[in-house]
């Protein structure tokens, strides 16, 4: 390949360049490949997954915000956080939260409320029978009271 190149150097001098670098360096087209095309074909890729991803959730945002989908809070949860984010000096949930107003006007019925008792139940139950475990889960004497009163009917769900 080097003898070829070396005559074809003497009638066209570039291409007999060309020739011979291929003899001499037969990797560049590889190298070249790996250092240059690869990484720009990647970034291509991943701009392309970055920008259908951020188009999917636009979709979603489209559709639910046009949709009549109901927001509401669970005061339940919202006095799990709170109770979880707080000693028993700042807040104790037996004290300042009343189970009989705890209503979502938007929903029909307490159904909402047994669903959230039964699962928090479900969330805490290994924690919550395991002392052990107070201080990992960042559950004050407070808390566990207040899970007493929560979890009173539920103790024998499976």
């Amino acid at each position: 390949m080097l003898l070829i190149g070396g005559v074809a150097a003497l009638t066209n001098p570039l291409l007999g360049a060309g020739i011979a670098a291929k003899a001499l360096l037969p990797g560049v087209a590889g190298i070249v490949s790996k250092f240059t095309l690869r990484p720009a074909a990647q970034k291509l890729a991943d701009r392309k997954e970055i920008e259908a991803i951020r188009q999917a959730e636009e979709n979603v945002l489209r559709e639910f915000g046009d949709a009549s989908t109901v927001k509401v809070i669970n005061p339940i949860l919202q006095q799990l956080d709170l109770a979880l984010r707080t000693k028993q000096s700042q807040h104790d949930p037996l004290l300042d939260f009343d189970f009989s107003t705890t209503e979502i006007k938007e929903l029909d019925g307490d159904k909402w409320r047994v669903l959230t008792e039964i699962a928090m139940y479900h969330i805490y139950k290994d924690v919550y029978n395991d002392p052990s475990l107070y201080n990992q889960a960042q559950l004050g004497p407070e808390d566990i009271r207040w899970f007493d009163v929560l979890f009173n009917g539920l103790k024998s769900t499976p």
